[in-house]
């Protein structure tokens, strides 16, 4: 005891023994909200309130009142673990139930599309360029015209033969798949 029969003084809440006189008092209270507020499993919730005392043991010296800041941490940390627990969860073994009915086929579609893309680069820049602003960018044959600097008929006539093209790149891309 001091000189004078006072009591020690308390330790001052940014050193190491505040950390840990703010653990003892806290921890329990934490560990609570993360359960009981934020379902967290018990184990779980052990570990988020690790992590927010190494976030208060870092930031000690800025934290005004160490009670509501580790309330504030905690609820910070626990909406955190859900965002990370939801990405990582497992599938349920009834998962066949829940897929979504406009995903039949959907392999094929996909198989579609690139086999697609493979065909465009088939087909030469000039085609592709067409048939992106015709088809893509959904611009009219006038328009295309005018952005080449020639006639409407010469565009059609572009597209016919681009689409011949593409049609045979796409045939002969399916057939070396199939």
């Amino acid at each position: 005891m001091p000189s004078g029969g006072e009591p020690p003084a308390a330790e001052p809440a940014g050193s190491v023994a505040g950390v840990e006189d703010a653990y003892k008092a806290h921890s329990a209270l934490l560990r609570d909200i993360a359960e009981k507020k934020f379902n967290i499993p018990a184990g779980d919730a052990e570990s988020v309130v690790s992590e927010v005392f190494t976030a208060y043991l870092v930031r000690r010296d800025q934290v005004r009142d160490a009670r509501k800041w580790l309330i504030g941490a905690v609820c910070h940390a626990s909406r955190a673990y859900w965002r990370v627990a939801t990405k990582t969860a497992p599938l349920p073994s009834d998962v066949a139930e829940y897929t979504d009915p406009r995903s039949a086929g959907l392999e094929g579609r996909i198989l579609d599309r690139v086999t697609m893309a493979a065909a465009l680069n088939l087909v030469g820049p000039k085609c592709r360029e067409t048939l992106r602003l015709y088809y893509a960018e959904g611009y009219s044959a006038a328009e295309i015209a005018e952005h080449y600097g020639t006639t409407t008929g010469y565009v059609m006539q572009l597209l016919h033969a681009c689409r011949n093209r593409m049609r045979k790149a796409y045939d002969e891309l399916r057939k070396d798949k199939g």
